[in-house]
């Protein structure tokens, strides 16, 4: 269903020679074609300049990518945080939704006498608050938990979270991660989580002890550990959507090719994911098991947007996005109709 709003007042036109894109600096539909310079080679003939939010230190940029107040954005990122954003300003609409399936780590220090879920029970957790108004580490962390807490049997009475706090989260690097690894290792913390190849990579630098490994392949096939998927939402500004809508549409299509591409180019796509999260390839094999492909597709399905409802009712539970936040509402389907139908008439040479 294609919902348009009416209640925005759109100019006609709108110059489009700066367009801002970004992306989550893990697995990405997007961060694969901008690794091959795919983004950029499939607009080189018209005025559109496609700069990549990290590209730039201006803390305007920075959080007009947060919250999606920064004009001409395409963002391909965490689904709470688009989620909160439309809230916050209904600037933004929905194009298509991604799922990343990681690798989950439950850690302990090497000395800790915690060996199983069960374990947990008594004990003080980690848990990351990043600085600014909506922390989508906090966010992550809270459902794991409360995922890893359902699967073990243990109510949320029976333990403590110990407050981490952390960088702004437009800092696509930032230090949540290895700050866990400290509390944990000080005894701050009785147990933290790791995720994906950078958890891999931590779990085994700081000689943590690893309780459990939720695998990619353990998280895609039990619908008990949803909480553990991490949904993504490709979004788009409105003006600008509305003024370039076959530019948008065009770049939609190309992004939608990024899954068939991996899975015809399996060590290239890892070797570019390892470069996208600054991790070594068997990390990076190691933390996306055999759904690295899979994990680049885009789409609305049915499945997709029953799980962004479903985390879209979580975090209204929690009152950590506006109550109005209305999926239909916020969604453009017509645009990813245009571009897989355009898709069988391009030339995907500039996507292979």
């Amino acid at each position: 269903m294609t919902v348009r709003p009416n209640s925005t007042t759109v100019p006609t036109s709108m110059p489009a020679q700066l367009v801002w894109y970004a992306r989550c600096p893990t697995l990405t539909a997007m961060g694969l074609l901008a690794h091959r310079g795919a983004l950029q080679r499939a607009f080189l003939r018209e005025p559109i300049n496609l700069v990549s939010v990290r590209e730039t230190s201006q803390p305007s940029v920075k959080q007009g990518y947060i919250d999606h107040s920064l004009p001409n954005l395409v963002r391909e990122g965490d689904a709470a945080t688009a989620l909160w954003s439309h809230g916050l300003n209904e600037r933004s609409r929905l194009l298509a939704v991604g799922h990343t399936w990681h690798t989950v780590l439950v850690v302990t220090s090497g000395r800790s006498h915690i060996t199983r879920l069960s374990d947990l029970k008594g004990r003080t957790l980690a848990l990351p608050r990043e600085a600014g108004s909506f922390s989508p580490a906090r966010v992550r962390a809270l459902r794991a938990w409360e995922t890893i807490l359902g699967v073990a049997g243990i109510a949320a009475k029976d333990i403590e979270f110990y407050n981490i706090i952390a960088d702004h989260p437009s800092t696509p690097f930032g230090d949540i991660a290895r700050r866990e690894v400290e509390a944990v290792l000080s005894g701050q913390a009785e147990a933290g989580l790791l995720f994906g190849a950078k958890g891999l990579e931590l779990a085994r630098a700081a000689n943590l002890k690893i309780v459990h490994a939720f695998t990619p392949e353990d998280i895609r096939s039990d619908p008990a550990l949803e909480g553990l998927i991490e949904l993504r939402t490709l979004t788009v500004d409105y003006p600008f959507l509305e003024a370039n809508q076959s530019v948008v549409a065009r770049l939609v299509g190309l992004l939608t090719e990024a899954s068939g591409w991996a899975q015809s180019f399996p060590k290239e796509a890892l070797n570019h994911v390892a470069h996208e999260g600054k991790v070594e390839v068997p990390d990076a094999e190691a933390g996306y098991g055999s759904l690295l492909a899979q994990g680049a597709s885009l789409g609305l399905e049915d499945y997709r947007l029953e799980h962004l409802r479903r985390l879209n009712i979580w975090l209204k539970a929690r009152h950590a996005i506006a109550e109005a936040v209305n999926i239909d509402d916020w969604m453009r389907s017509d645009i990813l109709d245009q571009a897989l139908t355009s898709n069988g008439q391009q030339n995907l040479s500039v996507v292979a």
